[in-house]
């Protein structure tokens, strides 16, 4: 027992003798696609730490990234106005165009009881409406990540200039910035009045985003001598806020160039 012990220590001293540490800058750009969102171009740039274990092609890959992720544009408007239900009582209503060409309208009527607006159900029939203002929005927000690899990779070594890698594993990331951009305009069908333009800008995470986040990565690229040329894959599976569950929250597709020590 005791011999196989030192034995594999041996082994273990033999491998990390002849273990070599690259460190290899980055930069590029990234195209990041959330669940419910447009695609959206963003950055990345930091710096991979990998171990070769000697000549064996084996190599353990780190580092540390800042990584923006978008969300793309989403535009959406709706109709507001009045009208009378099957009772004769006023109504007011909402008409919002969904992505199939159909039209959802909510009808709700205020109760001075109760001091509040209530809705009734969206199947009553109404008369006619009279749409009184028309208001459109156009949101778009993006995320900055501090990122931690975590990869298993393989070498192929073409010859003693150029050579080809795979990388594989998970990733942490902590959210560091992040920023909502809203643009609200709002017509006034009755008056002809132009309207107004709103812009409002918040911080994502102070509306119940997680900072935390994780996932899965994988990494393919070329080596010219001291310069690389990667594309990366990360697999977004963190919780976005407390009652999200885990799964696919976005893909996000990423191109560097880089140059190693």
């Amino acid at each position: 027992m005791k011999k196989s012990w030192m034995i594999g220590v041996m082994l273990c001293g033999a491998l990390a003798a002849q273990a070599q540490w690259r460190f290899t800058p980055e930069a590029g750009f990234n195209v990041t696609k959330y669940a419910n969102s447009p695609a959206k171009v963003g950055y990345k740039v930091g710096a991979a730490v990998r171990y070769d274990f000697g000549e064996t092609g084996f190599s353990l890959q780190s580092g540390l990234y800042y990584v923006q992720r978008g969300e793309g544009t989403i535009r959406s408007g709706y109709l507001s106005g009045t009208a009378k239900d099957n009772e004769g009582k006023e109504v007011n209503v909402d008409s919002y165009l969904l992505k199939d060409g159909t039209i959802y309208s909510m009808y709700s009527y205020y109760n001075p009881n109760s001091g509040y607006y209530e809705y009734v159900s969206t199947e009553k029939p109404v008369g006619d409406i009279l749409y009184k203002t028309a208001s459109f929005y156009a949101s778009k927000a993006y995320r900055g990540y501090l990122q931690l690899p975590i990869m298993a990779r393989y070498n192929w070594k073409l010859n003693d200039k150029i050579g080809f890698h795979m990388s594989l594993g998970p990733y942490l990331a902590v959210g560091v910035n992040g920023k909502n951009k809203s643009i609200v305009s709002m017509i006034d069908l009755q008056d002809e009045y132009i309207g107004s333009k709103n812009v409002f800008e918040n911080n994502v995470y102070d509306y119940g985003y997680y900072r935390f986040d994780w996932g899965v990565a994988a990494e393919t690229g070329v080596e010219i001598n001291h310069f690389s040329a990667k594309f990366s894959y990360d697999l977004g599976l963190g919780k976005e806020s407390k009652y999200d569950e885990i799964g696919c929250k976005y893909h996000t597709a990423s191109f560097t160039i880089g140059y190693s020590f």
